[in-house]
């Protein structure tokens, strides 16, 4: 009898230990998960501030790009019109040149006939 009540017992010492690492495992697997939640939470916090300061920062470019835009538009415009003047300024140029020449011939030409005048009258 001793020995079958020792067997019992020594069963329900070893039923005792295995329940306990049981709870003790389920304990720790427990808190195993919760901390894998909780790492879990701060990456997606993590992950949704970056996506606020990447759009923050893709706002801020899209608007300097505008700006860079408008410059460029506005700068290509002047450039079109000072492209314009200086044709019209090179051509008021070629006109005053060609005046000239043709002021000169004219010149000469009067010349000229002021010295057939001349010419006539002393003889």
């Amino acid at each position: 009898i001793s020995n079958l009540s020792t067997n019992v017992e020594d069963e329900g010492n070893q039923l005792s230990v295995v329940d306990e690492r049981k709870r003790r495992r389920m304990k720790s697997n427990r808190e195993s998960a919760r901390r894998s939640r909780m790492r879990k939470q701060r990456h997606l916090d993590e992950l949704w501030s970056q996506v606020l300061r990447l759009r923050t920062e893709n706002n801020h470019l899209l608007d300097k790009l505008n700006h860079v835009t408008q410059s460029h538009d506005r700068i290509v415009q002047e450039n079109e019109k000072l492209k314009d003047e200086a044709s019209d300024l090179h051509q008021m140029l070629m006109d005053i040149q060609f005046c000239n020449i043709f002021t000169c011939i004219s010149d000469f030409e009067d010349m000229s006939c002021n010295l057939t005048h001349l010419a006539a009258a002393s003889t």
